[in-house]
């Protein structure tokens, strides 16, 4: 099983909560969230809605081309590397180029319509806090489709 054969298999619309936690283990912040991820092709792209209690929601969409286990990032305000860890999970290492000493490592294991995130933050190379995602696939939901590839 490949990057792209894990990802295939998380395309949909997942709903869940991030729970931040900081170093010592102290509860941060806890808000819902909703990602739609897709794979078509060779690419995936995904739209995660952030939903905190008394903002408004904010949107990110994400996009990379995936080619069996290399995956290159197409965002200009992001980094990440990707790599497989046996056949079930993703280890993903990112972070923004606007906060170049801020690194975020995660493992992210779908087990069918059950997952759970895990990102350790780092800034100058020393953990400063954990986010805990737990995610349930939405049944019978499609992904918006936001991106359309070139025709080829």
């Amino acid at each position: 099983m490949t990057i792209a054969d894990i990802l295939r298999d998380m395309s949909g619309v997942w709903e869940g909560t991030y729970t931040v936690l900081d170093a010592a283990g102290a509860l941060v912040e806890r808000f819902a969230s909703r990602q739609e991820g897709l794979m078509e092709g060779t690419d995936w792209t995904e739209k995660v809605v952030y939903l905190r209690e008394g903002e408004e929601p904010a949107v990110r969409h994400y996009r990379a081309v995936v080619d069996g286990d290399h995956v290159e990032f197409v965002d200009t305000e992001m980094w990440g590397t990707t790599s497989r860890a046996g056949d079930q999970a993703i280890v993903f290492t990112f972070g923004w180029n606007h906060r170049p000493q801020e690194r975020i490592v995660e493992m992210s294991m779908p087990q069918g319509d059950y997952r759970t995130r895990l990102w350790q933050h780092f800034e100058a190379g020393r953990l400063t806090r954990l986010t805990l995602i737990e995610e349930r696939r939405v049944p019978g939901a499609e992904p918006e489709r936001w991106y359309s590839p070139a025709a080829g």
